[in-house]
């Protein structure tokens, strides 16, 4: 026999690939010359799913019932196409290139054909596993519905799925991220492969003492292709796993990655927001970072769910808990004083002094009232906890992140834009808000800062501008205690 031009040993999958070819060798009916049975929903092929475990079961509850269970059959490989099958999958392994692959599954479109390749290639574990990691971006659908293809069909099974999981430290060195991997499984949208791989790395992540950040990136990648009745099953069946994947997530390998953004996009989409999304955001505060992609998700989670999240921090008056202003401190840290800006930060801005400015006109509904509702005395010290955790989250910037030149910027954007919300506000010394500038806005947060520099909370007007625009008494006492409660709890923030 010739030696190998490139003089490179068989990997263990190319050996075995060779030793076992032929289509008597093949374990599964979609390798012989029986038929494989699929089903077709919403116009598109796809296969009906072997029976799924209890896990499974349990996550899905009834929706696989309303599944369309019409039976439709499809040949499947042939000895050649088995034979080009098991060729594409030695030259990919003994070569570390799944280009191999990309080209086999575009020749053969047949989602029945693509099951047939799938399943000889998951028979591998980890080695097909990593060598999936290597997929291009652009070829990450193609790779998402032959898995998906092959699962439905029964081909590849959830215990083949999850052997393909590496052990640990398998996703820690370069190269072996899993990311890429919990992208195709992502990218099936099917429930059962999804949770069934998050779960097997939470497994191989709890069994080690050492942090594995690029396993934690994979889980919450994979977890943010779950539909959001499916994630929200996940979140209340699993209410501790979020929290060892998070710890993981600002490791210098890990900080630059878009999985945290993805995640809670993904929780975003629970309507309405339920206790564990609201956990889930509040959760990932202590690790945005200043990654931009986590910073914009988490400002679209506070737009679209503002009210829940207020209303999860707070006690019965109406005041946020001092674990919530923390939290909320650095949650505004983040995303109104610390760069680099994000897409929707504009968008982000006019929604928070829009919030403010609906709340002040609310109360000065009962301006005149001796005895205010207690719904609207409950909304004056919502209004003053949220005053003070935006004041807390400058206070953090200018303090803790010695970003005092960001956090100028940031204030005096959100001031600026309060001109045509409150235009009958002022700020001491300099006159109306809406007769000022931009720069004079920044001149005076600028100079206080200066003249105060171990107090810096006196150069934030927001207090003063909310504050003078309360009429009722009592509202505002109520408005100015809650504040200052709120403001007081910032050092709660910056978690480790």
């Amino acid at each position: 026999m010739s030696p190998r031009i490139d003089r490179r040993a068989l990997s263990k999958l190319g050996s075995k690939l060779q030793k076992d070819a032929g289509p008597a060798q093949a374990r599964t009916p979609t390798a012989t010359a029986s038929a494989v049975r699929y089903q077709t929903q919403r116009n598109a092929d796809v296969f009906q799913g072997a029976a799924p475990l209890g896990l499974a079961r349990g996550v899905l509850g009834d929706t696989m019932a309303a599944l369309n269970t019409s039976q439709v059959e499809a040949p499947a490989l042939t000895p050649e196409q088995q034979a080009s099958a098991e060729e594409a999958q030695v030259e990919a392994t003994n070569r570390q290139d799944p280009s191999y692959l990309t080209d086999w599954l575009k020749a053969h479109p047949d989602p029945a054909q693509q099951a047939a390749f799938m399943d000889r290639f998951f028979q591998y574990g980890t080695e097909a596993g990593q060598l999936l990691d290597q997929v291009s971006e652009e070829d990450l659908p193609l790779f998402s519905a032959a898995l998906d293809a092959a699962y439905r069909s029964g081909a590849v099974t959830l215990d083949e799925l999850t052997a393909a999981v590496g052990s640990h430290h398998s996703g820690a060195v370069n190269g072996e991220t899993h990311e890429t991997l919990a992208k195709i499984i992502a990218g099936t949208g099917n429930p059962e492969l999804i949770t069934a791989y998050a779960q097997r790395e939470l497994e191989v992540m709890m069994d080690s003492y050492a942090p594995d950040p690029a396993r934690s990136v994979a889980i919450a990648t994979a977890l943010a292709g779950l539909p959001p009745d499916q994630l929200q099953a996940f979140l209340k069946d699993n209410p501790d796993a979020l929290g060892h994947v998070f710890k993981n997530l600002n490791a210098p390998d890990a900080a630059g990655t878009e999985a945290l953004g993805r995640l809670l996009d993904a929780a975003s989409a629970i309507q309405p927001a339920t206790p564990e999304s609201i956990k889930l955001f509040m959760d990932s505060i202590g690790h945005l970072g200043d990654n931009a992609e986590s910073r914009a998700a988490a400002a679209r989670f506070f737009m679209q769910h503002a009210d829940a999240i207020l209303a999860a921090a707070s006690d019965a008056s109406g005041s946020i808990g001092s674990e919530g202003a923390g939290r909320l401190s650095e949650f505004f840290t983040r995303t109104l004083f610390t760069e680099p800006s994000f897409e929707g930060q504009e968008e982000f801005h006019a929604f928070i002094t829009s919030k403010l400015s609906d709340m002040q006109a609310q109360l000065e509904a009962e301006k005149d009232e001796k005895s205010p509702s207690q719904e609207t005395q409950r909304l004056a010290r919502s209004m003053g906890s949220l005053v003070g955790a935006i004041e807390g989250g400058f206070l953090l910037s200018v303090e803790e992140l010695n970003k005092r030149n960001e956090a100028v910027k940031g204030v005096t954007g959100l001031l600026f834009k309060l001109k045509d919300l409150l235009p009958s506000s002022s700020i001491p010394g300099l006159g109306t808000l809406q007769d000022l500038t931009i720069d004079q806005i920044q001149d005076w947060v600028t100079d206080a800062l200066k003249e105060n520099p171990d107090d810096p909370q006196d150069a934030i007007p927001f207090h003063v501008i909310f504050g003078e625009s309360i009429s009722n008494p009592t509202l505002r006492g109520l408005y100015d205690s809650a504040r200052l409660t709120s403001l007081e709890n910032r050092e709660l923030g910056l978690s480790p």
